[in-house]
């Protein structure tokens, strides 16, 4: 009976049991692997939005350095002239211009192209300069650049970032105290003239510059100034303003144009031969 019992414990398996295992193997194994799968798919889903999130933070963040780079720049080169022209402006009573000249050497000196497809506020034209002022007392030309910043990021409302950039130019007055002539028997002069100077701040060697509103009668050819074929010839969009030298013989859109600018050489007294002193710095 022992043997009976063990034999019948022990039977070697059938095919149907053979086949019932092998089936219940299969589905276990199908179970497993689309549960990794689903689960796998699931993590998928949740973490490509935070990578694209993560990819455009990263990249507004690099917009924004660069927008404010350029600002910078911008209001650098911008404040490397103005400073001049401002405190010459100051000088000889003529009204302050200096918004606008300083939009125009702001613009001449940033991408206008790349700023207006970005996310700053009203590209170029939304950078402001309210507030800046020539500082008399220093002899510095401030200048302040107000600008904002629309952020647009995924899963999130648009918001805005206001922004300010501050710079200080000394303005270029020309010789320290004491040291206004040249030295020894050297002297200043312009081409075409007959006389030369001891101090290069002489008011006979700086020219008599204004400003005019009234740009119509210059381009109808209604006065003596011709287009300047520097400046006004290539100036693009609407003329507001334009400046003329006493002295010259064309209208200006740019007042650091080269053609305001007089040339002014150092030289030996003695090799100014047959000029004589000028009446107001050569005696």
């Amino acid at each position: 009976m022992f043997l009976d019992c063990k034999r019948k414990h022990f039977s070697k398996p059938t095919a149907n049991n053979i086949k019932i295992s092998t089936e219940y193997r299969r589905s276990k194994r199908t179970s497993l692997l689309s549960s990794s799968g689903g689960s796998m798919t699931l993590e998928a889903s949740l973490l490509i939005p935070v990578f694209i999130f993560l990819f455009l933070a990263l990249a507004s963040v690099g917009e924004t350095l660069w927008i404010h780079g350029q600002v910078y720049h911008g209001i650098t080169e911008a404040a490397r002239e103005e400073a001049v022209y401002e405190y010459m402006l100051v000088k000889k009573n003529i009204p302050s211009l200096r918004t606008v000249l300083l939009k125009q050497k702001f613009l001449s000196a940033v991408d206008q192209k790349k700023l207006n497809h970005s996310s700053l506020a009203g590209g170029v034209q939304g950078v402001l300069f309210t507030g800046s002022r020539f500082q008399e007392n220093l002899e510095a030309y401030e200048i302040r650049a107000r600008y904002r910043i629309v952020y647009r990021l995924p899963f999130l409302p648009p918001f805005t970032g206001n922004y300010e950039q501050k710079i200080r130019q000394k303005a270029m007055t020309g010789y320290a105290e004491g040291q206004k002539g040249a030295d020894g028997g050297e002297v200043y002069i312009t081409p075409y003239e007959s006389v030369y100077h001891k101090d290069i701040n002489c008011t006979h060697l700086s020219l008599s510059i204004v400003s005019d509103s009234d740009v119509q009668k210059y381009i109808d050819g209604k006065t003596r100034y011709r287009e300047c074929e520097r400046c006004t010839k290539y100036h693009k969009g609407k003329i507001s303003i334009l400046f003329i030298a006493k002295e010259g013989d064309a209208y200006h859109t740019d007042l650091g144009c080269s053609g305001l600018k007089r040339t002014v050489s150092k030289k030996k007294i003695s090799e100014a031969e047959g000029m004589k002193p000028c009446e107001r710095c050569g005696r």
